[in-house]
């Protein structure tokens, strides 16, 4: 990747000519400290906390299902990490230039402003119909498994709904107590995550009995492999689902010191931690167990593991950790959607903005933005069934994202043919956008056809990518009743005539 700084911005960097002074704040600005909280450390938490979610301790059972094989299982994994270091630096290159909150939105309503609200109101609709209150579901089992209750499948659907309004809850309280409680709850994931690692390499060398001969896993690692596209489409869904937040810094720009430099420095730190960690992950679970130890185990994927080996005193002391380590994951994909549905509000983009655009005392969004996000995620749980039901909205969410992905490319490309190179603090090679969009592209398409006519859950193969197609296709109503009618005079902003050339700066990246 190259970094490009024009010419004279030694002591400062100009700002994209679309940035107002008051949506970026000057280093001397008095109330930048009080705006801009999140520090190196607190943003590469909250990466690594959104990302380590619910999805790793419960998908690699439903991928190697699909696959059919520990060695394409974990081939997926390489792909993931690669492809998520792709997304990771277009979104850095729009970031830099852009250091606003908001993410996605920021960056449609800049290549996209015409029809006037389209982009942001789809993008509204994927926020609010993304289920992030879904990981409630596998926080709720593990909870029930660590206090050893057999609750009814109406108990596990308050419970579930109830960690929801737990999460609700937390972020009603100050802002700085919402990042401690997630920096927090990020080193008991990596916690967790030592745990796991070092289990399996006491059995390795023979500290702890083996229950099976788990080395076989990996003496023909690719035997039985699938030969479907489909099976591999629909697992890689499920690894890059497993990643979703790496973007997330983005959401919250506008709360990050020094944003430039601290999006690079956490991204990557982040990122490549994850990375690193969720494929020797997938490894210790295929050293600790057999396949079809893994098949079984569901989303209690790692207490049922580690109970096989240490007891079900361990099982239920596991459960504790992977349901606070998913109930983190949820504070802080809630931290920074709120934020984003708070800035969709500010432009009356989403109903009740009046009451979602405000802020509270504590710094955080009101209450009523997390009872808004939580919504769609609350009906999912309260009435869909329980077992095919979780994968089914995954891979909905996930056929979504693809497509939020693919328009974030295209306006990358729709940017740089309006923006001077010279105005770029950071550019990407311009070969991963182009390669990330045909991934996209790929994954858009080839879930559509399945030869077996079966998908990998009950339900037709067909209805993830419907249901999508009509999420969209609600929001174009939606946007149609709102009749969005633009300002006077306002142009894209290569349209306009009275830009200056620059404005004030943000802290040097």
């Amino acid at each position: 990747m190259r970094s490009r700084r024009p010419s004279g911005a030694s002591a400062c960097e100009r700002q994209p000519l679309w940035a107002r002074p008051d949506e970026l704040e000057e280093n001397n600005n008095k109330d930048f400290n009080n705006k801009r909280h999140l520090g190196l450390f607190s943003t590469a938490l909250l990466l690594t906390n959104r990302m380590i979610g619910a999805a790793i301790f419960s998908v690699p059972s439903s991928i190697f299902l699909s696959v059919g094989s520990v060695g394409a299982a974990l081939s997926l994994w390489v792909v993931g990490i690669f492809l998520t270091f792709c997304g990771f630096y277009i979104y850095l290159e729009l970031g830099c230039l852009m250091p606003r909150t908001g993410g996605e939105k920021v960056y449609f309503d800049t290549a996209y402003p015409r029809p006037y609200r389209l982009a942001s109101t789809l993008y509204a609709f994927y926020v609010l119909f993304g289920f992030p209150g879904l990981a409630s579901i596998v926080v709720a089992d593990n909870t029930l498994l660590a206090f050893n209750i057999a609750a009814s499948e109406a108990g596990q659907r308050l419970a579930a709904v109830g960690i929801m309004a737990l999460v609700a809850a937390c972020l009603s309280i100050s802002r700085e107590w919402s990042v401690r409680i997630v920096n927090s709850l990020s080193l008991l994931k990596l916690a967790t995550f030592l745990l796991i690692l070092a289990t399996a390499f006491a059995i390795l060398v023979g500290v702890l009995p083996r229950n099976a001969d788990t080395g076989a896993n990996f003496r023909q690692p690719f035997a039985g492999s699938s030969t479907t596209v489909y099976d591999y489409t629909v697992s890689l869904f499920k690894v890059l689902e497993s990643f979703l937040g790496w973007n997330s810094a983005g959401m919250v720009l506008g709360e990050v010191k020094n944003p430039r430099r601290t999006l690079k420095a956490a991204g990557l730190l982040g990122v490549s931690s994850v990375g690193i960690l969720y494929l020797l992950i997938n490894v210790s679970y295929f050293i600790v167990a057999t396949p079809d130890d893994i098949s079984r185990a569901g989303v209690q994927l790692v207490a049922r593991l580690l109970g096989n080996v240490f007891g079900s005193a361990a099982s239920r002391v596991t459960a504790a950790m992977v349901a606070l380590s998913t109930f983190g994951s949820m504070i802080s994909t809630a931290f920074a959607v709120t934020r984003v549905i708070r800035e969709l509000a500010v432009e009356g983009i989403v109903p009740a903005a009046s009451i979602l655009s405000k802020t509270s005392k504590s710094g955080n969004p009101a209450t009523a933005t997390s009872v808004f996000m939580f919504g769609p995620s609350v009906v999912a749980v309260l009435l869909l069934p329980f077992g095919d039901a979780y994968a089914f909205l995954l891979d909905v969410n996930q056929y979504f994202l693809v497509m939020i992905y693919g328009a974030v490319v295209v306006a990358l490309f729709i940017i740089r043919q309006h923006v001077p190179s010279a105005e770029y603090p950071f550019r990407v090679w311009t070969w991963v956008p182009y390669l990330f969009l045909a991934c996209q592209v790929f994954l858009l398409l080839s879930p559509l056809a399945s030869p077996s006519g079966a998908g990998d859950t009950n339900l037709p193969f067909w209805l993830a990518p419907s249901v999508s197609f009509l999420v969209i296709g609600l929001g174009v109503m939606y946007w149609r009743l709102k009749s969005f009618v633009a300002p006077v005079g306002d142009e894209p902003f290569w349209n306009r005539q009275d830009n200056p050339q620059s404005y004030g700066s943000v802290a040097a990246s």
